[in-house]
C-alpha cells in the first residue's frame, strides 16, 4: 500500500531516527484542546510506550469533559514531572507556539521540537515540520490523526484498538461527523483503516454527538436565540457571554457546537461565534461557504486555520470584536459577490 506521507519522506526519516534515539518524549496539543489535538497526542504517546519510550502528554486546561472517555485521557498533565526534560518534543496540530498555551515554556534550549500539522496556515516553527496540507499527488490530510496513522503504520509500530480508537476520534470530529467538505476519499478510506484496527464507529460517535450534558444544550438554545443573520442569509453570527455561561451552569468548551449549527442555514457564506474570553480578549470562531476564505479572515486578527474553518483571538471587548469582525466578514463577503448584486 502507498504510504499517503511520501511527499514528506526526508522529514519522516529524520523523525524516525530522532525518535529511536530519545528514551523520553514530550507531546504537546494545543489549548481549548478537540478531539483531533487529543486524539494524536493519546495515540502517539501509547505507540511510543509500546517501543520502550516514556512519553509525557501536555495539554492546557481545562481539559474539555466530552473526551473525557479517550483511552489515556487520565494521562494528560500540566506540566512535565520534577526532573524530566526530554531533548524531543513533538506538537501535533498546532498552527503556531502561542497555540501551546504556555506549554511552550517547558520546552528546554536543547529540545528539538517536531510540528506535526494540517493546516496550510502552519507558520512552521519547528526544528522539524512535517506539515501535510498540501499535495501534489493526494489529497490533504483532513486531520492530524490521519498523519498520525500513515506514521504509525510506516515504522511498522503496532497500532491497537485504543491507538484506532483515538485516531479515528481525531478523524470523525475534524470532518465534523464526516460531513464537512474534507470529507475527502483519503479520509472515508483512513476511517476504515482504523475502524479495521478496532476503531468502533458507532460507540464514538455516539461519545462525541449523543452524549452532551444538559447544560451543553441550554448554552447552545440561549446563544442561538440571539443569533443575528445579515446580507441576505449570507452572514450569521452569534455570541456566547460569561452571563449566559452563569445562567446555564455550562462552560465555554460546550459552546463547540453553536458554530456548526449557525454554519446549517441554507445560503449561508459566512458563520461566525463570538466567544467573551477576558474583558479585553473575545475568541472568534469562523466557518465559510463558496469563495470566501475563513483562515484569510482569521488572519486579520492573528489566527488561522483552514478555507472552510478557522479561529482567532481578538484582544478586544466581545461587543468591540463583534463590530470588528463583522466589518472584515461583510467585506469579504461583498468581495465575491456576484456583479450588480446589493450590499447590505
Amino acid at each position: 500500500m502507498a504510504i499517503s506521507i511520501s511527499e514528506l519522506s526526508a522529514e519522516v526519516g529524520e523523525l524516525k531516527a530522532l525518535l529511536d534515539s530519545a528514551r523520553e518524549v514530550l507531546i504537546i496539543g494545543h489549548k481549548d484542546a478537540d478531539g483531533d489535538t487529543l486524539g494524536c497526542s493519546l495515540a502517539f504517546a501509547e505507540a511510543l510506550e509500546t517501543q520502550g519510550k516514556q512519553a509525557y502528554v501536555l495539554i492546557p486546561p481545562p481539559l474539555p469533559d466530552l473526551y473525557c472517555w479517550l483511552p489515556g485521557f487520565d494521562r494528560v498533565v500540566e506540566a512535565p514531572p520534577a526532573g524530566v526534560d526530554p531533548a524531543l518534543v513533538l506538537f501535533f496540530d498546532a498552527g503556531n507556539m502561542e497555540r501551546s498555551g504556555g506549554m511552550a515554556s517547558y520546552v528546554g534550549d536543547h529540545a528539538t521540537v517536531v510540528n506535526i500539522d494540517h493546516h496550510a496556515s502552519n507558520s512552521r516553527f519547528g526544528d522539524l515540520n512535517l506539515i501535510d496540507a498540501e499535495s501534489l499527488t493526494q489529497e490533504p490530510a483532513s486531520a492530524v490523526g490521519q498523519m498520525c496513522l500513515d506514521l504509525l503504520e510506516h515504522f511498522g509500530w503496532p497500532v491497537t484498538a485504543s491507538i484506532a480508537t483515538n485516531l479515528y476520534t481525531a478523524l470523525m470530529t475534524d470532518t465534523g461527523g464526516f460531513r464537512h467538505e474534507n470529507t475527502t476519499p483519503r479520509a472515508l478510506a483512513d476511517a476504515a483503516r482504523l475502524a479495521r484496527y478496532g476503531a468502533d464507529p458507532g460507540y464514538i460517535a455516539a461519545m462525541v454527538y449523543k452524549s452532551r450534558p444538559l447544560t451543553t444544550l441550554r448554552l447552545q438554545s440561549l446563544s442561538l436565540a440571539a443569533m443575528q443573520v445579515e446580507m441576505e442569509g449570507r452572514l450569521a453570527w452569534a455570541k456566547v457571554s460569561k452571563k449566559m455561561l452563569r445562567e446555564t451552569g455550562a462552560v465555554m468548551a460546550e459552546s463547540e457546537g453553536i458554530i456548526d449549527t449557525l454554519n446549517s442555514i441554507a445560503g449561508l457564506q459566512v458563520a461566525v461565534v463570538f466567544k467573551e474570553i477576558g474583558a479585553q480578549l473575545t475568541k472568534i470562531s469562523v466557518r465559510t461557504r463558496g469563495k470566501v476564505d475563513a483562515a484569510a479572515i482569521c488572519a486579520h486578527y492573528g489566527g488561522g486555520g483552514h478555507l472552510r474553518a478557522a479561529g482567532a483571538e481578538v484582544a478586544l471587548a466581545m461587543e468591540d470584536a463583534i463590530a470588528t469582525v463583522r466589518a472584515t466578514a461583510t467585506e469579504a463577503i461583498a468581495e465575491h459577490a456576484p456583479r450588480g448584486s446589493k450590499r447590505k
